[in-house]
């Protein structure tokens, strides 16, 4: 094993989460995702509300409900944090600044939130996921739902752990997480390496390049180490495409995945933390997003 290799932590500690909820049913998959990073890493979840002026209590006992199932089907330990803001109602930025501040006084590693893709010149002005995602020195892990009526299944089978530009262990250690309690024999976990060829280049030009065979060896070897590390099996893949965003769509319909997990380094501009490549790829998926912030 390399120098480079023995530095990777492939795994996370068991310092508490943090889940952001305003108690509407389209967060059931951050929780669910929460409560299985919980289950895994053995950490506590503190499930936090933002008080604002106006409450809409309509779900909040039904998700209160089944969130305490959830948790005691994984035997892991939650606990409710209400935080009250400096002025009602708050905007954006205060709830992610109470958010923020809450992971720190908490000694979280990450905050696990609900996010949503909105109209956009919606997103223009930002979501309180995107401040959060930006500002945050806690790693944080955005469950996206790119389009109305997308869930994620309760055990997901096939995962895609899509790599564009810098291989993390962490979406990998998600799709470990999510696939820790599951005995299925047909569970699949895929990690692509995604080769953005120009259009003068054929796809199959993808086999006969020595750069892109050391590039796929390098990839290669960087999954081995995960199945080594995690205990899945991982298969490897060199993903040639043209367009990211639609043809990693496509990759995703045709092999029926059920979620992805990927890696953003936190850049800032036009598309928030996002590049405008995870942007596609998040906005086009036909399942849901998990998006994996590092901590600065």
């Amino acid at each position: 094993m390399s120098d480079k290799e023995a530095a990777v932590e492939w795994s996370w500690s068991d310092a508490p989460l943090i889940l952001p909820l305003a108690y509407q049913p389209r967060e059931w998959d951050a929780i669910y995702i929460a409560f299985y990073l919980a289950e895994y890493s053995g950490s506590k979840v503190y499930v936090t509300h933002v008080l604002e002026g106006k409450e809409d209590h309509q779900y909040e006992a039904k998700l209160k409900t089944d969130l305490d199932a959830l948790s005691k089907s994984l035997s892991v330990k939650y606990e409710f944090v209400e935080v009250l803001p400096s002025s009602q109602p708050p905007g954006v930025e205060e709830t992610a600044g109470a958010l923020i501040r809450t992971a720190k006084d908490r000694n979280a590693q990450a905050i696990v939130m609900s996010a949503h893709r909105e109209p956009l010149f919606r997103e223009l002005f930002g979501r309180v996921s995107d401040h959060v995602s930006s500002h945050s020195p806690t790693k944080v892990v955005l469950v996206e739902t790119p389009q109305n009526g997308v869930e994620l299944p309760r055990n997901p089978r096939r995962i895609l752990v899509p790599v564009l530009k810098e291989q993390h262990p962490d979406p990998f250690i998600i799709a470990a997480a999510l696939t820790s309690s599951v005995s299925v024999a047909d569970v699949e976990i895929t990690a692509a390496k995604i080769l953005v060829l120009p259009r003068t280049v054929p796809l199959d030009a993808v086999e006969m390049a020595l750069p892109l065979r050391k590039e796929e060896r390098d990839f290669s070897s960087f999954t081995s180490l995960a199945i080594k590390t995690l205990g899945r099996l991982i298969n490897p893949k060199i993903l040639p495409v043209r367009e990211v965003g639609a043809d990693v769509a496509d990759f995703i319909r045709d092999r029926r995945i059920d979620v992805l997990v990927m890696f953003s380094k936190r850049e800032t501009g036009f598309y928030s933390f996002l590049t405008k490549d995870e942007y596609e790829v998040v906005r086009r998926s036909p399942c849901v997003v998990i998006v994996v912030v590092p901590s600065e």
